[in-house]
């Protein structure tokens, strides 16, 4: 008998629990757990996990990239076509520079920063086109020669120097016409077996596969070996405007209309390069005219239509192996007691603290403090003074609250530390000021910006006992910054430079500022948490008119940040605590409005899934 060893290369570990490490090698890695007298394994499997939402809601779109780079383009959305662009980073999608020219129903090709754009539908009265566009990541640059064959709803592969046009809808009817691009024109080829439109197609400009499509609607299957089509296998379904990504060995086919709507699909089927096998993982929400970018390990299907005369915004992030992820989203966690604004904060996503704030025109100056157990907050001990726009750091049980807006409404350097109980006076700030940044532990805090009230950027640091000014300080002197870090590896980011909102970005070492990378948005008022290397800023206010907030939501890696799912509501002066992949807003405004409101968030996690084998 063959033995597992020979089949694998590897032996069946006998472990008393499941291994918790899952790398590149742990596919049909085969264990005995001899505490639940089981034998089990890691293996692949797919599925479909929810994805940031696009911008603009539409069908009929294309895109170009990876999972985690991915660029959409063009579409139809009531009453007409789009020429919005949109680039997705694993998260959340970011408005970029406009098509020159209407890509409904285009062809697509390359990545996000090298793409190609070929062919649409741009009604009357010419209604096909054969324009060519090229992306650099950031904007468009018609192509001085476009298509031999103009048509829409055809299917592309390759990079934006080597590309391959195939099947579509002319005027009228479908197409079995292929073109070869070699980064300035366009070549006829020999064309499919099959004249086909809305099909799906992935692969290289010399290997590529192409399948399904309408008129009517078809499974079949042609393989492309840079001269001739081959037909293979048909899909199990028929279908047409699917979603399609992926290699000639390796593509996926996600979602589409079998014929006449009005609901489109859920259907996920994979090809192997010899045969179409169904998914039992399906689309979140069924819907065709969508589009497709990435891997059949790990890719994207977004936009499209759900229903007749509906326009989608979703996006669902397909994944394919040991893993399973759920996406990086805000969610509803308990409300504070009092809706407060201007809080000071400090702890974690499930150990917070907030204290002082603003909490209406009779109690301005806020004493009160509340500890957050990850579900709901309850009151703790008060604060010896009252204050809101008051800065904090540290842990839920040993916390520091310094400056901000006192019960006279002047102006307080008043630092007081907390024990988990009661709070207790210590040595005040140098500088007295309100919407200042702050970080740190209790014994090892650092300072910085704030208002005076004149914007200051003055930084001190704080031994435990009294604080020492720092003899430079912030290159942009602000007020209702965010912050995130320690005293001796801080970040300064967003905030209020006198004169507008700001995007600006600083660095701490331990003695100076450097400027960095800007933020996506510029604000004042945010929430913020995190480290000097992963941080995270969400909400604030992006102009000094914009009273309700923002619902923007931004990560720092250590050198640049990226957009992430947004907040429910949009918020401003709101507080935050946690870390970057675990954290919580809670309080501050939305418009006028004082709120209560505690938002949760988690980054995207992945989670290992290993199965029970059994004999049939």
């Amino acid at each position: 008998m063959t033995t597992y060893n020979e089949i694998a290369g590897r032996r069946v570990n006998f472990l008393s629990s499941d291994p918790t490490y899952v790398d590149s090698n742990s596919d049909g890695q085969v264990w005995y757990n001899s505490s639940t007298a089981t034998l089990k394994s890691w293996l692949p499997t797919g599925a479909w996990a929810s994805g940031g939402t696009m911008n603009t809601a539409r069908a009929s779109l294309q895109g170009a990239g990876s999972q985690t780079a991915t660029v959409a383009f063009g579409g139809y959305l009531a009453p007409g076509n789009s020429l919005a662009t949109e680039n997705y980073n694993g998260i959340a999608w970011t408005n970029s520079g406009n098509l020159n020219s209407f890509h409904q129903g285009a062809g697509a090709a390359g990545t996000q920063t090298a793409a190609l754009g070929f062919g649409s539908y741009n009604g009357a009265p010419l209604y096909v086109s054969s324009a060519t566009e090229k992306y650099n990541g950031t904007a468009w640059t018609s192509n001085p020669t476009g298509l031999n064959t103009a048509r829409y709803q055809l299917a592309g592969a390759g990079t934006q120097t080597a590309a391959l046009a195939f099947g579509g809808a002319i005027n009228p009817g479908p197409t079995a016409a292929t073109e070869s691009f070699n980064g300035s024109t366009w070549t006829s080829v020999n064309s499919m077996g099959t004249a086909r439109y809305a099909l799906g197609g992935s692969g290289t400009q010399t290997a590529a596969v192409a399948f399904g499509g309408g008129n009517p609607v078809v499974g079949n299957t042609e393989s492309w070996n840079g001269t001739s089509w081959t037909a293979g296998n048909t899909m199990n379904t028929a279908i047409r405007s699917m979603g399609a990504f992926g290699t000639q060995t390796a593509a996926v086919s996600a979602g589409g209309i079998t014929g006449t709507p009005p609901l489109g699909k859920t259907n996920t089927e994979l090809w192997n390069g010899t045969s179409w096998t169904t998914s039992p993982a399906t689309l979140a929400t069924g819907r065709w005219n969508l589009g497709g970018s990435g891997t059949q390990a790990s890719g994207l299907a977004f936009g499209g239509n759900p229903g007749p005369g509906a326009f989608g915004a979703q996006t669902e992030e397909w994944n394919f192996g040991v893993y399973s992820y759920s996406a990086a989203a805000w969610a509803s966690g308990g409300n504070l007691p009092v809706a407060t604004t201007d809080m000071g904060s400090a702890g974690t996503a499930t150990a917070g603290l907030g204290f002082g704030g603003y909490v209406n025109p009779t109690t301005y100056y806020s004493t009160l403090s509340y500890l957050y157990n990850g579900t709901s907050w309850s009151p703790t001990g008060n604060m010896n003074t009252g204050r809101y726009l008051v800065a904090g750091s540290g842990t839920q049980t040993a916390a520091l609250g310094f400056g901000g807006t006192g019960p006279t409404g002047a102006l307080t350097g008043a630092t007081e530390k907390f024990n988990g109980s009661t709070w207790t006076s210590t040595g005040s700030l140098n500088t007295t000021r309100q919407s200042l940044g702050g970080v740190g532990l209790q014994t090892a805090t650092l300072a910085f910006g704030g208002a005076t009230p004149t914007t200051v950027g003055a930084t001190e640091l704080f031994n435990g006992t009294s604080w020492t000014n720092n003899p430079t300080g912030l290159n942009t002197a602000r007020q209702g910054l965010g912050n995130a870090g320690t005293q001796t590896a801080a970040l300064a980011f967003g905030g209020y430079d006198g004169a507008s909102q700001s995007a600006n970005t600083e660095s701490w070492n331990g003695s100076a500022w450097t400027t960095v990378n800007s933020m996506n948005t510029a604000r004042y008022v945010l929430g913020s948490t995190g480290t000097q290397t992963a941080a995270l800023a969400f909400g604030g206010r992006p102009s000094p008119g914009s009273l309700p907030g923002t619902t923007s939501t931004e990560s720092w890696n250590g050198s640049v940040w990226t957009n992430n799912p947004s907040l429910a509501s949009a918020v401003r002066n709101n507080k935050g605590a946690g870390s970057q992949t675990s954290a919580i807003s809670f309080g501050g405004q939305n418009g006028p409005t004082t709120v209560a409101t505690t938002s949760v968030w988690t980054n995207e996690t992945a989670t290992a899934g290993s199965k029970t084998l059994t004999t049939s």
